[in-house]
């Protein structure tokens, strides 16, 4: 569905603070998956996915959406955006209006649909996102909480009917309670509306839990990328590169060393904990 095809991009070429941001980065995203993005900070991570609906220009190669590339002129930008929609970190702090509804619908609204296509979009994004339409849509909000916040920025996402979600740092500055509620419902949006979901993070555990492929960078490079369980088993390689493995896989990868005959492909708790109880049962011998 997105492709990247041999980008580069270089901020303030030609001065004395030029950076090379990313450097000929290629790779695929098929419809439905559930990506993650991981890297050191400064690594190109957003550089990147600011690309994929057009925030920003290559400075060479290209990406394509569909097989078309976005930069042809064959395709509205608008239209690229409304189905590739980008949440930056702290997305609360660009909420605006004066109520829940016209900030939900200020997206929407911009595709030129009538009212009652409005209410209907604003309604969707709010009970996507666990908020009553009717308790929420009057409200100011910057009277919520900081999770509620979150949500009504992700709801007005989420009216735009995206094919695509770009999440950057989704939970960035929550709680626990508050990261779990968030992390569900996009894990929701993911399995329920078929929504291919994109997920920058510096958390491993939340990505290796959700994420059906990873895509890791260091330096504006694209150096490792497989499901969670290939790339978290390279764990010098991961730490070479500044990043830490998962707690659970750091706690296998230990039991594995030591001599236990244990998996080390799993990442939820239930996973591991059935794992760890099973092997110290006796239901297997150490490797010898």
């Amino acid at each position: 569905m997105l492709e990247v095809k041999n980008l580069s991009h270089v901020y303030m070429p030609g001065t004395p603070f030029q950076v090379e941001a990313l450097k000929e980065i290629s790779l695929k995203i098929e419809k439905g998956e559930f990506v993650g993005i991981i890297g050191e900070t400064g690594s190109g991570k957003s550089t990147l996915v600011q690309h994929l609906n057009g925030l920003l220009r290559p400075t060479s190669g290209d990406v394509l959406l569909d097989g078309c590339s976005i930069w042809s002129g064959k395709v509205n930008m608008r239209a690229i955006r409304s189905r590739v929609a980008l949440l930056f970190q702290y997305p609360e702090h660009q909420l605006f209006e004066e109520t829940v509804y016209k900030d939900v619908a200020f997206g929407p609204r911009n595709l030129g649909l009538d009212e009652k296509e409005l209410q209907k979009r604003v309604r969707y994004g709010l009970e996507q996102m666990e908020l009553d339409y009717e308790s929420y849509k009057d409200r100011s909000p910057f009277s919520l909480s900081g999770g509620e916040k979150r949500r009504v920025a992700m709801a007005g996402i989420l009216a735009m009917k995206p094919e695509v979600i770009i999440l950057d740092e989704p939970t960035a500055g929550l709680d626990p309670a508050g990261r779990r509620q968030l992390l569900a419902l996009i894990e929701k949006l993911h399995s329920e509306e078929k929504l291919t979901v994109i997920m920058v993070t510096h958390n491993m555990d939340e990505v290796s839990r959700l994420a059906n492929r990873l895509f890791v960078f260091s330096a504006g490079r694209l150096v490792l990328q497989g499901e969670p369980a290939v790339v978290f088993n390279s764990p010098q390689k991961i730490k070479e590169i500044g990043l830490e493995l998962p707690v659970l896989s750091e706690l296998l990868l230990k039991l594995k060393d030591s001599g236990k005959n244990i998996r080390t492909d799993l990442f939820t708790v239930e996973e591991v904990g059935k794992e760890i109880l099973e092997y110290f049962r006796g239901g297997r011998s150490c490797k010898v």
